[in-house]
């Protein structure tokens, strides 16, 4: 009887006979276990996704205080124009604000409101109304001055400019995130947006008409009567101002605005963060505003009456800059 010699394991002599063993896995070696997913990289996935879609929803939360902005300055333009002076629309404005979030802050919480670890935080964060009435104040007179156009850009230009500069050097607490090619060439292009407005606006930077502004130099909304519509000149003329050397200052005044606006947000974020609330944080910044805009009101503009104006023939909606501002904010905190 012949034997057949040994072959080892790994060996394979037919491996396409249906009963040959040698192509098999040796018993030595354990069976490979199937591939399952690891929850840890769920999880990765799950942030990464989780953080996209927040980064969408602040996106989207400063498109909309871009777009209600604009229309809070057009509507306390609108109650300057009725009360006489920017200080009375501001404190109206502020006031309006104050009752709005004092009513959420009391319905939504949390309590307490003022926690004790917010004591302990850095005192600056306690005054961004300050720059709150700096911004609300000078955007009114803007908007009599350089048109609506550059009302929007000027402060934009200077928002930006700041928060490249609070972002390079971690200013105000804020964590730091160093200039990028990105960055400086959107600095660049808002840039060069100013100054196409201002071309658009000024006929004097290049010469010829103005295509886009009014004849009396930049563009005035209908709706909102300056303090020139108020108050004509005497001779009966018009003036220019855009051809006047002093249209520069109250565009220095527009970029010193965005920068006070980019101050705020900072400010604001820390405070929201150390009351657990940014409801609580615009409180807090309504409180000092009011207090600030009383002083100057009585003081400057010898106090407030608001008779006239109710009972006159305005439209409602010149009241709702308050809850306009509540809302923006509440966005940047």
């Amino acid at each position: 009887m012949l034997v057949s010699p040994a072959f080892p394991a790994s060996s394979c002599i037919f491996p396409h006979h249906p009963r040959s063993h040698a192509c098999l896995p040796s018993q030595s070696e354990p069976p490979r276990p199937s591939a399952q997913p690891n929850p840890r990289n769920r999880r990765r996935e799950y942030n990464v996704a989780e953080t996209k879609g927040d980064h969408m929803l602040l996106a989207a939360l400063g498109v909309l205080t871009g777009i209600v902005t604009p229309l809070q300055t057009a509507v306390n333009a609108r109650l300057r124009g009725t009360l006489g002076t920017p200080f009375r629309a501001s404190l109206v404005s502020f006031t309006v604000g104050l009752a709005a979030t004092t009513i959420a802050a009391l319905l939504l919480g949390p309590y307490p409101l003022v926690p004790e670890s917010a004591l302990h935080g850095p005192w600056w964060m306690w005054f961004a109304g300050l720059f709150d009435v700096i911004f609300m104040t000078g955007n009114i007179l803007l908007l009599t001055r350089l048109g609506s156009l550059q009302t929007v850009l000027m402060p934009v230009l200077g928002q930006i400019t700041l928060g490249l500069l609070i972002d390079q050097f971690g200013w105000l607490g804020n964590p730091r995130h160093p200039m990028t090619m990105a960055r400086a060439a959107g600095l660049v292009l808002a840039v060069l947006g100013v100054l196409l407005a201002i071309a658009a606006a000024a006929k004097t930077l290049f010469g010829g008409p103005n295509p886009f502004g009014s004849r009396h130099g930049a563009a005035r909304t209908p709706a909102m009567p300056s303090a020139d519509t108020l108050r004509p000149p005497a001779d009966g003329r018009s003036t220019n101002r855009t051809r006047s050397p002093s249209i520069w200052l109250w565009h220095g005044l527009g970029i010193l605005c965005g920068m006070s606006l980019a101050v705020q947000t900072a400010m604001l974020g820390r405070l929201g963060t150390a009351l657990g609330s940014p409801i609580k944080a615009s409180v807090v910044s309504f409180i000092l505003g009011f207090v600030l805009l009383c002083a100057v009101v009585v003081f400057r503009d010898h106090g407030l009456d608001l008779g006239k104006a109710i009972r006159g023939h305005n439209p409602p909606w010149m009241w709702i800059g308050g809850l306009l501002g509540a809302v923006v904010v509440l966005m940047t905190s």
